[in-house]
């Protein structure tokens, strides 16, 4: 006689919403390394084009509003990504509770199951050790 969990479907089904918070979390981890990424990128240009404009000898007014105009610019691209950023962040965190929040009932259900198995077994072993002394008894009736 074979081991089933009652509640095996209970259980699968856990597991497949463990695995899709998983996915939720490495995406939404993914969008931030990325929102990072194009920060550390715009902070680089911003450097590059605050240098053009430390090294402005002799250049026109025209020249100096454009490297201005696009500081701006940059500042304002800075500013959207420093939203977002913002907003993936707080998508991360709450990915990452969900997650936590599944896995805590994965494990529960996993550990319920191993108990379960366990204690199944230790029943079996009670019916096959009352057999065989049922046998040993019969045995000896036989004998004597």
């Amino acid at each position: 006689m074979a081991f089933t969990f009652p509640f095996q479907k209970v259980l699968d089904y856990k597991e497949k919403e463990k695995e899709f918070a998983q996915t939720e979390y490495g995406t939404s981890k993914l969008k931030q390394v990325e929102i990072d990424e194009q920060m550390q990128d715009l902070a680089i240009e911003k450097e590059q084009v605050f240098m053009q404009y430390n090294h402005a000898d002799r250049k026109t007014v025209s020249e100096l509003q454009e490297v201005q105009q696009e500081l701006e610019h940059l500042n304002l691209k800075m500013q959207k990504l420093q939203v977002k950023s913002n907003e993936i962040h707080l998508e991360v965190e709450r990915n990452q509770q969900v997650l936590i929040e599944r896995l805590q009932e994965t494990k529960m259900w996993n550990q319920w199951k191993t108990k379960s198995m366990a204690a199944f077994q230790k029943q079996a072993e009670k019916k096959e050790q009352a057999l065989l002394d049922e046998m040993a008894v019969l045995r000896y009736s036989r004998k004597a």
